[in-house]
């Protein structure tokens, strides 16, 4: 009875080792090459490598100076996310069905810009002028993102988006429209005028300037010649 009870232990152990053996065979490494830009790029230092084999372990390396990193799991479909700072992250999912390498790379992101807005004062005459309610401003900031407002009983309108170059329009019933482009570096103001399409005789001029307290500058004037004129000069 003795001898059945120690024999039973024995094979008991001896099904325990084979089980973790079987186990540890099972697992298989992937070397993870990691580069920046395409596969021609140089190698990537110090991208975190994580995620979970096909049993739902997680795993977590981080690249060395040579842009390598080793993770080891149960094989079948594993999933990743490789990422680094001042990079795109990556997710993907790939078959790791024996220890081997495999290759991905980072793209460098794209720095985010902030918006700015600009506040236009839209004057009739000049800039000495009235302020304008209900004037129509459209146009594009320098993403081509379009630009839309209608001025307010001050004859106020802010719009906003990414700096640079913008077109503008101007529209109002009753007067001449006014299209110019304007650099908007930064949250600012500026003012615009138009004029009364009554009294378009000659040149219709509008201009945009950062300085509304003083006169027009030239380099910012836009001009516009009327029918009559154009008929006139041909």
């Amino acid at each position: 009875m003795k001898n059945s009870y120690c024999l039973a232990i024995l094979m008991l152990l001896v099904s325990s080792s084979t089980l973790l053996v079987a186990s540890a065979q099972d697992q298989v490494a992937l070397t993870v090459h990691v580069y920046e830009g395409d596969f021609n790029g140089s190698l990537l230092s110090g991208v975190s490598v994580s995620g979970q084999d096909a049993a739902g372990s997680s795993f977590q390396a981080v690249t060395d100076s040579n842009g390598d990193a080793v993770v080891s799991g149960q094989p079948g479909a594993w999933q990743f996310i490789i990422a680094k700072d001042g990079y795109n992250t990556l997710t993907l999912k790939y078959d790791v069905t024996a220890t081997g390498d495999g290759s991905v790379y980072l793209q460098k992101a794209t720095p985010t810009v902030d918006n700015v807005a600009l506040t236009i004062d839209v004057h009739e005459g000049d800039l000495n002028g009235t302020m304008l309610s209900g004037v129509q401003v459209t146009g594009q900031d320098a993403a081509g993102t379009p630009l839309q407002g209608l001025t307010d009983s001050n004859g106020l309108v802010v719009v906003s988006g990414q700096p640079g170059t913008w077109q503008f329009n101007f529209t109002k019933e009753g007067y001449s429209p006014l299209s110019l482009s304007y650099d908007v570096t930064q949250t600012d103001e500026g003012a615009v005028y138009l004029v009364s399409a009554d009294l378009s005789q000659g040149a219709q001029e509008g201009a945009i300037s950062s300085q509304p307290d003083q006169q027009i500058n030239p380099t910012s004037k836009w001009t516009q010649s009327s029918e009559a004129e154009r008929t006139n000069q041909n």
